[in-house]
């Protein structure tokens, strides 16, 4: 950012107008960049809208099936066959850039089901039960891939966003405003020189016809007009 005093000469001028084009050109970038983060946000808005409706459609019957289970087995007995569980869940978490913002991708990969409790009373609708939250796994994963990515995205479209405004707001107005006021003094500048150089202009003029010689020269170039 240029001081307000500075000083009026043609190179501060140059060198202003060559910071002036390149913020310009940063500050256009960066409105591309927040335009391009504002598309990617919303298509990651509607991605959680779908899938928080996918969840809701398959956590439905889970709970269904979660209630039916302990009328059948009681809590005590949910509990207890919940403990002989072992299952080993992989989470594939990797990332991709959009425009510099990191985002994840979060990929889980559920067990299968298999055979995961004994042959006690109840073991169908616990079977139902398990099975019905392995389904939404796949969903809850993305679930919290949207919203990380949403979250990310929000806040680097309002840090964009604050830059665009300082170099639209701030930075490219004092630019253009000294650079009126280099302008202007160098327009002054050469108004004074052009008065000065007048001047001397005159004085020469008039130091040349007061010099002997040129006295002689004039009287002379007058005579013939006098006889």
């Amino acid at each position: 950012m240029p001081p307000l005093n500075i000083a009026p000469t043609r190179r501060n001028y140059l060198a202003i107008q060559s910071a002036l084009e390149r913020t310009r050109q940063g500050h256009e970038l960066l409105e591309q960049k927040r335009q391009i983060l504002v598309l990617e946000l919303v298509r990651q808005l509607e991605a959680a809208g779908r899938v928080n409706d996918e969840i809701a459609q398959t956590m439905a019957p889970a709970y269904d099936a979660l209630w039916k289970a302990s009328v059948r087995s009681g809590i005590s007995g949910l509990l207890r066959q919940s403990c002989g569980i072992v299952m080993d869940h992989s989470l594939l978490v990797r990332s991709r850039s959009v425009m510099g913002v990191p985002v994840p991708q979060i990929e889980c990969r559920p067990e299968a089901l298999g055979l995961q409790f004994g042959l006690s009373d109840g073991r169908s609708y616990t079977d139902r039960v398990l099975g019905r939250f392995l389904a939404s796994l796949r969903l809850i994963a993305e679930l919290a891939e949207v919203e990380n990515a949403v979250f990310r995205l929000a806040r680097e479209i309002r840090r964009t966003q604050r830059r665009v405004n300082a170099l639209e707001k701030v930075y490219i107005p004092q630019y253009e405003e000294a650079l009126k006021h280099i302008d202007a003094a160098l327009a002054e500048r050469q108004r004074e020189e052009f008065i000065v150089l007048r001047k001397v202009k005159r004085k020469r003029q008039a130091a040349a016809l007061l010099k002997p010689g040129a006295r002689r020269g004039s009287a002379r170039a007058a005579a013939p007009e006098g006889r």
